[in-house]
């Protein structure tokens, strides 16, 4: 399975504010540039603002989220209004989130406003009802719904998205989503759909037409892919998936589709530390190691060690690395998903 990078812009939530709409509280915006102008260029965005969609109008009343005491768990808050505490709007948002789900069906990434009683994704500060802060530790009402609906989707705040390393991280995140729905999930469903009642119908001369893989052969391939990106990621993590997809057969395609795809996600949500890169990128040299000459072997792995001690870039050995990669004739490391185009050697990373 040789995974493309989808050549159409991949379609993505974001909060409307941060593509210049005048929607906030107080009649502004939030442009975000990295959003509308460098993510821009591989996103087809989605924008959604629930405080407007459940009527409150522009400008509006500011609102925060009320919790009765300072260890209330994360869903146990109100989003009322900060003047007058009976204006209680947190079911319209829940209820808002839950309508526009089969909207979001297509969708392979949200980008949220921070700090924002329905949008915040992390860190949104909680109040008492006699109006004093007590923490930074709410997630707003439409966020926290639509990560219990959508459970394995990237998500990211646009603030954070200044940020190229965290920037690189939800592309790679993103990438990976689509991937899963254009290699496992849609072409599985399509499958179902196409497939005949009867037998499949011979070819001229007699030869029947080669069976699509199956789901469980899909996954399987999918991760096989993967491997050395999630190895780059969390090598522990990705060797149980490798235990847990050896025995597959054990458990309904439905729930382990499911369950592996979240751990790719959980994997991938995990910054790629040098340490870990420089394993998986040993890893693929390995698989070319017996192409090369003792002059190729030589310089690939002092590449592999200036890029370990930060003297070089990661572009810099996977552009040896793909150099040499011709010369393998094993599938395997041709389908690696660590040698293609990363985000920063796409442009997307860096920002002026």
């Amino acid at each position: 399975m040789k995974i493309q990078r989808q050549s159409r812009k991949i379609p993505i939530g974001i909060s409307q504010c941060a593509m210049g709409d005048p929607v906030r509280f107080n009649g502004g915006h939030k442009h975000s540039k990295v959003c509308t102008e460098l993510l821009g260029q591989c996103f087809d965005y989605l924008p959604l603002c629930p405080e407007v969609a459940i009527g409150m109008g522009v400008p509006r009343k500011p609102i925060h989220l009320l919790v009765e005491h300072a260890s209330a768990p994360v869903d146990a808050v109100r989003v009322v209004g900060v003047e007058d505490p009976d204006v209680d709007v947190t079911e319209l948002l829940r209820e808002y989130a839950d309508s526009v789900v089969p909207q979001l069906a297509k969708i392979r990434g949200y980008i949220f406003m921070q700090n924002s009683p329905s949008c915040g994704l992390r860190g949104v500060r909680r109040y008492l009802d006699n109006g004093h802060g007590i923490d930074s530790e709410g997630v707003g009402v439409f966020a926290r719904r639509l990560q219990q609906q959508f459970p394995h989707l990237p998500m990211e705040e646009v603030g954070r998205l200044n940020n190229s390393e965290l920037r690189e991280n939800f592309l790679t995140r993103v990438f990976a989503y689509d991937a899963w729905f254009r290699y496992v999930q849609l072409e599985a469903e399509e499958e179902v759909q196409s497939e005949p009642a009867t037998s499949q119908t011979a070819e001229p001369g007699g030869a029947t037409p080669a069976k699509p893989a199956s789901q469980l052969a899909r996954i399987i391939e999918f991760y096989t892919a993967y491997k050395y990106l999630l190895l780059a990621h969390h090598q522990d993590k990705t060797r149980a998936l490798g235990r847990l997809l050896a025995n597959a057969k054990s458990m309904a395609v439905d729930e382990l589709a499911f369950e592996v795809r979240g751990r790719i996600m959980d994997i991938l949500a995990r910054p790629a530390s040098r340490k870990d890169r420089t394993n998986a990128l040993m890893h693929s040299a390995g698989h070319l190691r017996e192409f090369l000459g003792k002059d190729e072997k030589a310089e690939l792995s002092e590449l592999i060690e200036e890029y370990r001690l930060g003297r070089k870039p990661l572009s810099a050995v996977l552009t040896l690395l793909r150099h040499f990669l011709p010369r393998s004739p094993h599938s395997f490391i041709h389908n690696q998903v660590l040698l293609a185009a990363e985000p920063a050697e796409l442009g997307l990373c860096d920002f002026h």
